[in-house]
């Protein structure tokens, strides 16, 4: 297989998987956000700063580890892109959830009566 198709193909489906990932998170984002956000445009521009960092984590991932590593097989190197572009989008969507589970209150439990 071509190099330089190879390498496009990893960067294709680095691509693919972050936008599926975004796609099911952006409405469920924006609602948290608008919410801890003091207004509308802080809460566009966090929406926006998560949507391009979920984008070049996996995407650097995947361009690092291609650079380091040589299969012989194309599909070895396909399946390691899509290792980097799923570790990409576990470390970014772990950062994210650490960062906006400081703002979730968790309503108190009414004691129950014996």
């Amino acid at each position: 297989m071509n190099a330089y198709f190879l390498l496009l193909t990893e960067i294709l489906m680095s691509i693919a998987v972050s936008l599926a990932v975004l796609y099911v998170l952006s409405n469920p984002l924006v609602n948290v956000l608008s919410k801890i956000c003091p207004d509308e445009q802080a809460a566009v521009f966090w929406l926006n700063y998560t949507k391009v960092m979920l984008m070049i984590a996996p995407l650097l991932l995947v361009l690092s580890v291609d650079m380091f590593s040589h299969f012989s097989n194309p599909m070895d190197s396909l399946r390691l892109a899509l290792i980097a572009a799923l570790g990409g989008l576990l470390l970014g969507l772990h950062l994210i959830g650490k960062r906006l589970g400081q703002f979730v209150r968790v309503p108190p439990q009414a004691e129950e009566a014996p």
